[in-house]
Parts: structure tokens; sequence; C-alpha cells
């Protein structure tokens, strides 16, 4: 992962809206079996999804933002972002029956806070700031 670190802003957001993707289609099968088996209720479904895509943005936010350092909090906005964008285009190119919905706003939040939240988590206290005893 120090690859990363030579790397331009660009090619780390297109990076972890990619493994944002992968991982929140890996986290949804397991919801997608108990919502088929009826484990859990149909109307959860948006609650689920919003859960998976939080989850998604901040693990892969996490790790680029905790290898670059520099521009934590706009890259785990973008990484967030780019993946709203692409669930928009998605209901945009979806066809009949694909609407921009409420749910759209809820996946939103959901992706935006998992990217701050894993910018934040990435960066955490600086080292050089602590007191020594």
């Amino acid at each position: 992962m120090s690859f990363l670190k030579k790397k331009s802003l660009l090619f780390c957001i297109g990076a972890g809206t990619g493994c944002a993707v992968l991982l929140t289609a890996l986290l949804l099968l397991p919801f997608a079996w108990a919502i088929r088996r009826e484990l859990i209720p149909e109307s959860a479904q948006w609650l689920c999804a919003a859960l998976c895509a939080g989850l998604g943005a901040l693990i892969p936010a996490a790790v680029i933002c905790r290898v670059r350092r520099r521009q934590a909090v706009a890259t785990g906005a973008a990484i967030g972002g780019c993946c709203l964008a692409l669930a928009a285009l998605g209901c945009a190119l979806g066809g009949e029956g694909y609407a921009f919905g409420p749910w759209l706003g809820a996946l939103g939040a959901a992706l935006l806070a998992g990217g701050l939240a894993g910018a934040v988590l990435a960066v955490g206290r600086s080292g050089h700031k602590r007191r020594r005893c």
C-alpha cells in the first residue's frame, strides 16, 4: 500500500471508489440472503443497504487516508461522493422502474458519513504533538 503515497489524489480516489463499490457488494450478499430467507423483513432492506454502503466507504477511506495522511478529509469525502454519483448514475441509466427516491438521500448520507469517518479514524492523533514524560 505504500505505492499510494506517490500516486496522485485522483488515482487514490478512483482506487478507493472501486474498492468501496466492491466491498459494498460483498457486504450486501449476506443481507440479501437473509432477506430472501425472510430472516430480515423486507421493510428493513434500505437500512441494510445504507449500513453496507457506509461500511463499504469507511474501510477503503480509512486505509487510503492512513497511507497518504495528506488531504485525508477531502479524500474520504470524495470517495463517498463518487460512490453516490455512481449510484445516481445507475438510477438515471436504469430505465423505467429505477427512480430517484428518498432512499438515495439515506444512501448518500451513509456514504458520505462512512467516507468522512474513515478519514477521521485514519488520521487520529499525530505522534509529534504528544507529551513525553
